[in-house]
């Protein structure tokens, strides 16, 4: 089975160490979320599993051959249709040709309720596109290129529930077809509800747990909401 590994891995900028001897892993066909405050190290961990910024030490090990990035902040050209940037995306990022037809295909597989509004959106000049529309389209769209490994920095900010559940939707689908999936979220409801099994970022390093249950039994709390801050301000808890 292809797995991603990364194993003690040290990141710091020059005046605020991030990750010390952080470690996670990724097997095919699992959902893997990760859990942290801001700027707790998330989005520069992605930066280093995509080859953006480089680790003072540690070890990456990927078996996987072809991964697809969703960074956190996304920007369109406001003259464009959704189907400009579609095409300009695909052609950035695929490895093969994509089409509308084929796109749709896929997501209607995996949540046929959505072509609809996919399509919707694809006529939708980019500056008439709400924010939450956007990260949707893109987000959908990535998922329906060829990829064995997903890299997603907080897909559903900005999003409403409708289209969050659209994506949790595609992700389930597009893991039970064998990629395998990276996501962010402050949300951490969303986490617990729909990964395998989830990280959390305390003491800048990768706590692993299966379920909410054993998360709020860790740090002694009722709800996940209050393991998610005695993680963050009290981290002898995480010890």
């Amino acid at each position: 089975m292809k797995k991603f590994k990364a194993q003690g891995i040290d990141f710091a900028y020059p005046d605020n160490t991030l990750l010390t001897q952080a470690s996670l892993e990724v097997s095919q066909g699992e959902i893997v979320g990760i859990l942290g405050p801001n700027g707790s190290g998330k989005t520069s961990f992605f930066d280093i599993v995509c080859e953006l910024k480089k680790a003072n030490s540690g070890l990456i090990k990927n078996d996987f051959s072809h991964f697809l990035y969703l960074s956190q902040i996304i920007s369109t050209p406001p003259p464009l249709r959704m189907r400009d940037i579609f095409k300009m995306v695909t052609a950035l990022s695929s490895s093969e040709p994509m089409t509308q037809d084929k796109t749709l295909k896929k997501l209607s597989a995996w949540s046929p309720a959505i072509v609809r509004r996919y399509q919707d959106i694809w006529n939708k000049k980019s500056a008439l596109c709400s924010y939450g529309e956007t990260r949707w389209f893109f987000t959908l769209t990535l998922l329906s290129m060829p990829a064995d490994f997903v890299v997603l920095d907080e897909p559903t900010a900005g999003v409403d529930p409708e289209f969050r559940h659209y994506i949790w939707q595609c992700l389930h689908g597009a893991a039970k077809e064998g990629t395998a999936i990276l996501v962010s979220s402050h949300n951490v409801e969303e986490v617990i509800s729909h990964c395998h099994y989830f990280y959390m970022i305390s003491q800048q390093r990768f706590n692993r747990f299966a379920n909410g249950n054993e998360f709020m039994h860790r740090y002694g709390t009722k709800t996940v909401d209050d393991a998610f801050i005695r993680a963050v301000t009290e981290p002898v808890f995480a010890a």
